[in-house]
């Protein structure tokens, strides 16, 4: 919409400095930039990520400027922790705005609402490019990160993220989750089948396609496998990927149930649930699917395991008490119990990575919600209610977002919040379809396609 028509060049910039005034709240100078990562009342930090300047001369490289700040803003935004201004009112163009701390205005970021401002230049040389990246803290106008890189053309994403990792881990003290991966079953070919993505959604591919059911994705603690659960001969199996040879290996093909693989967190082996004994229970495998140990024994049907960080509890489902609840099993003591007592129906657990907390899935009010409770049982709280079915939730490996399938738009599809079930959105999947039962990568996975 259309406010005012300008005459004159001096009118036109009050203007813009009144608009700008109007849409960014000046803060008070002074401030400490930090990101407190235990806190769930972090507000979002604004940051100013301008295109960058072009070295190289002449046009040919010139999008190059706005595709690396869109990226790097791209993965800011789906961080969950910042703000990102919009382009549309910086007071510079971005290809003459310095680069060097010395060049920069930073009363003028500070004007604009800026708490921190990412400056960067390139100089493309062939089919490589030569890249400079500072992040400034533009309230005590000093430089906190800067880095310089010199790779393939082709790397350009890459390298952005590299970056918004390194960033995060100067602001918060832990590398970000940019080079994680998202694994989960889609439906676009009419079969059930195992789909890798970026942790954003974008670059997808398909893993399995067999023209037929594939279920519950889990990921190998070192991110090179992932196990699921397949109906390729007919019977509930289960099937492991190895990501850098792209072979496929049936590890679990007993009579009955082979199903809900969980990779333990150190490595080396995984809980599963099989029925080849009359009897669904829990057993712990190794990764080639033979037998260790047999962890539950009783005559309801126990499934759906998640191990604590450490390896040295499991939370799992059972319906012993009548209806399918929460239920912790000490795997050293052998001792089991019960968590969850709110609701008759709660399945699909998630140990955080801090270990602090435990998500679930609870049916409420006629639909299934998302839950979080303390591994002793205490602090419940629901994080989804009032739009839709809300299942299947799994962490980001920094415990600071939930990943997890909802239909609230109609077919199933995955969406990402906040730990404190605030910021909900969709994850955007160029994939037609639904998309569910969702498992997160660890940190700095890099499979290969």
């Amino acid at each position: 919409m259309k406010v005012c028509f300008l005459r004159n060049r001096s009118f036109s910039v009050l203007c813009v400095l009144i608009l700008v005034l109007v849409v960014f709240q000046v803060k008070p100078a002074g401030g400490r930039i930090y990101i407190d990562v235990n806190s769930p009342l972090q507000a979002k930090i604004p940051i100013a990520v301008p295109a960058f300047r072009n070295e190289s001369g002449g046009v040919a490289n010139q999008p190059l400027a706005k595709n690396m700040a869109d990226i790097l803003s791209n993965a800011l935004s789906f961080s969950g922790y910042f703000q990102i201004l919009n382009p549309a009112v910086f007071l510079q163009d971005p290809n003459k705005m310095g680069v060097e701390k010395e060049a920069i205005k930073f009363s003028e970021w500070r004007f604009l609402g800026a708490d921190l401002l990412v400056r960067g230049s390139y100089r493309v040389q062939g089919d490589r490019f030569e890249l400079l990246i500072n992040l400034f803290d533009v309230i005590n106008q000093k430089l906190l990160l800067s880095r310089t890189y010199n790779n393939p053309l082709g790397s350009v994403r890459d390298i952005i993220l590299r970056f918004a990792d390194e960033l995060m881990l100067e602001l918060t003290g832990e590398l970000g989750i940019f080079h994680t991966q998202l694994a989960f079953v889609g439906d676009a070919t009419g079969q059930k089948e195992i789909y890798l993505a970026d942790f954003d959604g974008s670059n997808i591919r398909q893993l399995t396609n067999n023209r037929s059911m594939n279920l519950s994705p889990n990921w190998s603690a070192d991110g090179k496998r992932i196990s699921f659960v397949g109906y390729k001969r007919g019977n509930p199996d289960i099937y492991t990927i190895d990501l850098v040879s792209k072979s496929i290996e049936r590890i679990s093909m007993r009579p009955g149930l082979n199903i809900a693989p969980a990779h333990h967190p150190l490595g080396g082996k995984l809980a599963a649930t099989l029925s080849f004994t009359g009897n669904p229970e829990l057993y712990l495998l190794d990764v080639r699917g033979q037998i260790l140990k047999q962890l539950t024994l009783s005559w309801a049907i126990d499934v759906s395991s998640s191990w604590s960080p450490d390896g040295s509890k499991l939370a799992y489902v059972s319906n012993r008490a009548g209806k399918p609840q929460i239920y912790v099993l000490d795997v050293n003591k052998e001792t089991t119990t019960r968590l969850t007592f709110e609701g008759d129906y709660n399945t699909s657990p998630a140990w955080s990575p801090r270990g602090d907390r435990i998500l679930y899935t609870g049916l409420h009010d006629g639909n299934f919600d998302i839950f979080m409770i303390s591994p002793d049982g205490r602090d419940l709280r629901q994080l989804t209610g009032g739009e839709g079915n809300n299942e299947e939730p799994c962490w980001s490996p920094d415990g600071r977002l939930i990943l997890f399938q909802s239909d609230r738009q109609g077919a199933r599809t995955l969406w990402v919040m906040q730990a404190n079930g605030t910021d909900q959105r969709r994850v955007r999947l160029a994939l037609g379809g639904t998309q569910s039962e969702p498992d997160w990568s660890p940190r700095l996975t890099k499979a290969a396609p």
